[in-house]
């Protein structure tokens, strides 16, 4: 498990869930030189006695790739969700070249964003519009029954080779409105309050943890852009197949 390049971003959130439980939500951005990097992950270090500083270390790790590359900087975001060890009171995750460490934050209350008004559905052509992939995941790994052989065995024998199937997904943000700039500012000021980082953290959980992250995103975007914007999530989601 190599580690990732370098890590650019970090946010670490302590999350209220309904049934009680508090859990630690923690979400990474780094890049690596090239292509074709893999599942992205914090892998947690474990201790026999909690550090004194009170400060959980991480690995930011992905597979490498094989087969031809580009040689070019990648981003790619590692997330962490657990329960919350009673000692903890930061996080630091470490890369090949760096490592950033950040005090634990309160979670803030997820709401119900509104919906873009009448008059921002209304509005003319030549509105500003950003469109920006804010995490990615994927699920539903299964076999698909179908067995592929090929010709890799011992002497060039063929061998059996499980077709498998995932369905990954893209999570993409739209805002458009009358103003580029408070466009900007106010994804700024969401990427600032680590909401949108939660999103990445609570990919790990799903279900109700997913979508209250979602929720507590738009919401804080719909507030600071006010009427005349519109802002969405879209899950963009499509099946990926791979013999075993």
């Amino acid at each position: 498990m190599p580690l990732v390049s370098k890590i650019d971003h970090l946010k670490a959130h302590v999350v209220d869930f309904p049934l009680g439980h508090s859990t630690i939500a923690i979400a990474a951005v780094g890049e690596v030189p090239t292509t074709g990097w893999t599942h992205p992950r914090l892998s947690p270090r474990f201790y026999i006695a909690p550090p004194a500083d009170g400060v959980w270390d991480f690995d930011f790790v992905a597979d490498a790739p094989t087969g031809i590359v580009a040689e070019v900087f990648t981003p790619l975001a590692g997330a962490f969700v657990s329960a919350a060890p009673d000692w903890c009171r930061g996080v630091r995750v470490h890369a090949a070249t760096n490592k950033l460490e950040q005090e634990l934050q309160m979670g803030a209350t997820a709401a119900r964003a509104p919906g873009p008004t009448l008059e921002a559905l209304m509005q003319p052509a030549g509105r500003a519009t950003t469109t920006q992939r804010i995490a990615s995941y994927d699920d539903s790994i299964q076999p698909t029954g179908t067995i592929h052989w090929h010709n890799d065995g011992p002497f060039g024998l063929p061998t059996p080779h499980v077709e498998m199937k995932k369905l990954h997904h893209d999570l993409v943000l739209s805002i458009d409105g009358p103003d580029a700039d408070k466009i900007r500012d106010c994804l700024n000021r969401a990427i600032a309050a680590g909401v949108v980082a939660a999103i990445a953290a609570a990919i790990a959980t799903g279900g109700l943890a997913l979508q209250a992250a979602i929720s507590a995103a738009l919401a804080e975007l719909q507030g600071c852009l006010g009427d005349g914007f519109s802002v969405r999530i879209d899950d963009q989601s499509h099946w990926e197949y791979w013999d075993t």
